[in-house]
């Protein structure tokens, strides 16, 4: 085996409809005079969401965190298109596992969730979810094994 970080997430049967996980937000220190790759860590609930090519934060998470955005870009919903700013941002997933220098957007509205793993973060992972016993678990590792999963090759 390889060296890797991984974990494992047991999803509440209250919560089956989505996958929200606790992370930390690593974010640039908002005081002048600090080192620039300085970070202060905020707690965030997470959504891990595969329809999402980009990962985004909350517009009122983003303005308590005082980021600083360093461009836009245009986001594409089912609903509509918008411009929205974009950050640079650190993920710290449950054991220590990390994304650094995610680029990520922003999105509003009132949600269980402060931010959204998309697939930009996702593809530096391997992940499963499975629902063995009608129990939902998501497990992670970073970085890939050499092998793809295949459930075809384990028939019983």
């Amino acid at each position: 085996m390889g060296n890797f970080t991984a974990f494992t997430y047991r999803v509440p049967d209250n919560h089956r409809h989505s996958i929200v996980i606790d992370v930390e937000i690593l974010v640039p220190v908002p005081i002048e005079g600090y080192p620039q790759d300085k970070r202060i860590s905020l707690r965030a609930k997470a959504l891990i969401d595969t329809g999402a090519s980009r990962s985004a934060i909350r517009n009122t998470f983003a303005q308590a965190a005082r980021l600083v955005s360093y461009g836009k870009c245009t986001i594409k919903t089912a609903k509509d298109d918008y411009i929205s700013p974009v950050y640079t941002v650190d993920v710290m997933f449950p054991n220590r596992m990390m994304a650094q220098g995610i680029k990520v957007t922003e999105f509003s509205g009132n949600h269980e969730f402060d931010c959204i793993i998309g697939l930009d973060i996702l593809r530096l992972t391997d992940m499963a979810i499975t629902n063995a016993g009608h129990i939902t678990v998501l497990s992670l590792r970073a970085p890939s094994a050499d092998k793809h999963i295949d459930f075809t090759k384990h028939k019983e």
